[in-house]
């Protein structure tokens, strides 16, 4: 039963991965085309906050566009990687939280849209929450070692 849950979990740590190691790909080839992603989000924030105390902490986000970039590919790949590998996946798990809160928030404010793009900025924030979920489960340590050695329990758990 234990080696069933284990090859699942790896499964799991693997699909969930993936997404992350593609898209951190898709950043660095595609250069421009993030850093104009990341600059029009920005844009659509300050438009929305501006003159307020956000609005400048947008402006001072507008200036190190390329650092957050940076970070944000950092965390995605790095975080992507280690967790492919199952090599410290508390960290991994980490990392991935580190890079999914911010953009979640910030590049998917479907509540700044407008009717046309409201449904696939929703759509994408809610996918990145469960992700934010998955990272968070990884974050805190699950891993298949807390299987049970005493068949007697999964015996006992599989009574209806």
């Amino acid at each position: 039963m234990c080696r069933g849950s284990k090859f699942l979990y790896q499964l799991g740590r693997i699909l969930f991965a993936l997404p992350f190691i593609v898209f951190f790909v898709l950043k660095v080839v595609n250069w421009q085309s993030s850093m104009d992603s990341l600059g029009q989000a920005l844009s659509m924030w300050k438009t929305e906050v501006e003159g307020s105390f956000l609005g400048s902490f947008i402006g001072v986000m507008q200036q190190l566009d390329l650092v957050l970039l940076i970070l944000a590919c950092l965390f995605e790949g790095l975080g992507g990687v280690l967790l492919l590998f199952g090599i410290r996946t508390r960290l991994a798990g980490w990392l991935l939280v580190l890079f999914l809160l911010p953009v979640t928030i910030f590049m998917h404010p479907f509540w700044f849209a407008d009717a046309t793009a409201r449904f696939p900025m929703l759509a994408d924030f809610f996918k990145n929450l469960a992700l934010l979920g998955g990272a968070f489960v990884f974050a805190a340590g699950a891993n298949c070692n807390n299987c049970h050695d005493h068949e007697e329990t999964h015996h006992m758990d599989d009574r209806v």
